[in-house]
């Protein structure tokens, strides 16, 4: 079978759109000879049909409409690729692939990202959330631009890859609004034994969470171990317990879910990375994403 011209599937694409050769021909403005003839040698170069005569109507064969499904794809795509090039080039959107570790939190991930959002030219966002190994994976795959997670991989594992420190925060304490003065006295004595909420996937800072709290002399009472950081939130400000959280984003959880700090561990920090792949070609989203000042909190 010959290479498959694009320009004879196009005449035989239309036609079956149409429904007929005639109509075809209006468009293309082709004379119904030249038509047939095209749609002929496509024929002839598949060596399969692709319509046949019922009466004065023209109707595809089985194949002709799994050709049509497949060409249907083709010229949708192709029609978006002529839209994206008749754009001046500061409106053409820009893909931005961004890969979240599930053990981020994700107020966290959007202070970072949401700059890249204002940049002139139109970012079109995608954000995927799974393990930082997997989405590491998927970097390395190009199925991604970026991770942001908060454990550095081994370096064996960053080959070809280039990591770089968004941030390094303190941790805070935080407790339902209406009880968390009863919290705040004595602290941090007085978590000895309360309902703690704790985070169910092994996130970097866990053990030094743990050894925090040996240090201090607090009895854990662990009310409940949640991998979802939004939903342990939601649980905080039921007053099911207190829970941790990056102080770098404080503000936002104490107004989102109606809590408050009831105290800080400076001891305690988590680290933030941006990997990325070695390139001269850096998107412009990620480029924006990586000049975020490193703070420590």
């Amino acid at each position: 079978m010959k290479m498959l011209n694009l320009k004879h599937l196009y005449y035989f694409w239309l036609t079956a759109r149409e429904g007929s050769i005639s109509q075809a021909c209006e468009i293309l403005d082709l004379a119904p000879q030249t038509l047939s003839s095209q749609i002929a040698t496509l024929e002839e170069n598949i060596q399969h049909m692709l319509f046949k005569r019922e009466g004065r109507s023209l109707v595809m064969t089985p194949l002709g409409k799994e050709v049509f499904a497949y060409a249907n794809k083709i010229f949708d795509i192709t029609a978006q690729l002529e839209e994206v090039l008749q754009q001046a080039p500061e409106n053409r959107a820009i893909d931005f692939s961004v890969g979240i570790a599930s053990t981020v939190h994700k107020i966290l991930a959007w202070k970072v990202i949401k700059p890249a959002m204002h940049i002139p030219n139109k970012i079109q966002l995608v954000c995927k959330t799974s393990d930082a190994y997997e989405l590491l994976l998927q970097l390395k795959q190009k199925k991604v631009d970026v991770l942001i997670t908060d454990y550095l991989p081994h370096e064996c594992d960053r080959d070809g890859l280039t990591a770089h420190k968004l941030l390094t925060t303190s941790m805070s304490f935080f407790f339902q609004k209406e009880k968390a003065a009863l919290l705040r006295e004595e602290f941090p004595q007085s978590l000895n034994h309360h309902p703690f909420l704790s985070y169910g996937r092994q996130t970097p800072y866990l053990e030094k969470l743990r050894d925090w709290f040996k240090i201090h002399n607090i009895q854990l009472n662990i009310r409940a171990e949640i991998d979802d950081s939004a939903l342990l939130k939601v649980l905080g400000q039921s007053g099911e317990g207190f829970f941790s959280a990056p102080t770098f984003i404080a503000d936002e959880i104490c107004q989102q879910y109606g809590v408050e700090v009831i105290g800080v561990a400076n001891s305690i920090t988590e680290d933030l990375y941006a990997i990325y792949r070695d390139s001269s070609l850096i998107n412009p989203g990620l480029e924006q994403l990586l000049n975020f000042s490193n703070k420590n909190v």
